[in-house]
């Protein structure tokens, strides 16, 4: 989803380096795509509306000479909002290394705070314990949080400091997008979970408000890929930037279940719509908080994912 100035977001593809709209490659192709109008429509009827987006891109391919470089500007000159219109935005802790560390860089800073350190203790003994299996016919439980709907973003955005914390940080993460019944995993992109921590052992009870509901926290892009596209999504690299230098790398290797795991259980509590969004958990070794190396204000940030962009 993608935009130029003021105007609405559109739903498109990527050619080379260009963004183009469905509605575009509609008009010019002489076609009537309506399915492909927006990302919802879009979601709810996979699998038939990723065969008629192919058949258009393809489309535009063959024509690109015959139609006006306005109407599929570059990809540097739009700005990409979240790759589709989400309607539910839930994150999973699935990376058990990665909360390990996370425990132990928080208890430094809370190991003399009575409130807090024994809370922080109970959690790193619960994350190193295997869960019993569930009983027959229920899908495993799998812990997560409900994400502000309000703090969601894409590409491209200064997320403001807020005034509350000393240690904002970042977590990477692998998301699906889930499509429907029929082809329920519509492809992946990358989240990016802006945290702050030094208020987080305190919000352990309670629910992650400060830690994890600020303004532009949720941020989602570049854009969705399709699963062809991706190969095994438990195989990608993923490098962190600050100021132009790597500064963390990890593996979504690291992520201990498969996302029909995550649909089995959420699936079990309630029914799932087109548009629902999952984190399966921050990639370890991907943030401050496994390094207790944070980021300063100011910094620019760039995560990259192999395969789905950066």
């Amino acid at each position: 989803r993608f935009s130029q100035g003021e105007a609405r977001p559109r739903f498109g593809v990527v050619i080379g380096d260009r963004a183009v709209a469905f509605s575009t490659l509609q008009q010019r192709s002489g076609g009537s795509r309506p399915e492909l109008n927006d990302s919802r429509a879009y979601l709810a009827g996979l699998p038939a509306t990723e065969r008629a987006a192919r058949e258009l891109a393809a489309w535009g391919e063959a024509h690109w000479g015959e139609w006006p470089e306005a109407e599929k500007p570059k990809l540097q000159d739009v700005r990409l909002h979240e790759p589709v219109e989400v309607v539910a935005l839930f994150d999973f802790g699935l990376t058990p290394r990665h909360l390990k560390n996370s425990a132990e860089t928080l208890m430094k800073y809370e190991k003399d705070d009575p409130q807090t350190a024994p809370i922080l203790q109970a959690f790193a003994r619960m994350v190193l314990v295997k869960p019993p299996a569930p009983p027959a016919g229920v899908p495993e439980r799998l812990s997560y949080y409900k994400c502000n709907m309000n703090a969601i973003v894409g590409d491209g955005e200064l997320i403001p400091w807020p005034p509350y914390t000393s240690r904002l940080d970042i977590e990477p993460e692998l998301a699906a997008v889930y499509g429907n019944a029929q082809q329920p995993v519509a492809g992946w992109c990358i989240f990016n979970d802006v945290s702050a921590r030094d208020v987080q052992a305190q919000e352990f009870i309670g629910g992650f408000c400060l830690t994890k509901d600020m303004d532009k926290g949720n941020q989602l892009g570049p854009y969705l890929v399709t699963t062809d596209e991706v190969g095994d999504p438990y195989a990608l690299q993923v490098v962190v930037k600050v100021d132009g230098q790597v500064r963390y790398q990890g593996s979504t290797a690291e992520i201990d279940h498969k996302v029909e795991d995550v649909f089995a259980w959420l699936g079990f509590i309630s029914s799932i719509r087109p548009g629902t969004v999952v984190g399966l958990g921050t990639i370890p070794d991907c943030t401050g908080l496994d390094h207790d190396d944070f980021i300063d204000p100011g910094a620019e940030i760039e995560i990259s994912f192999e395969r789905l962009g950066s």
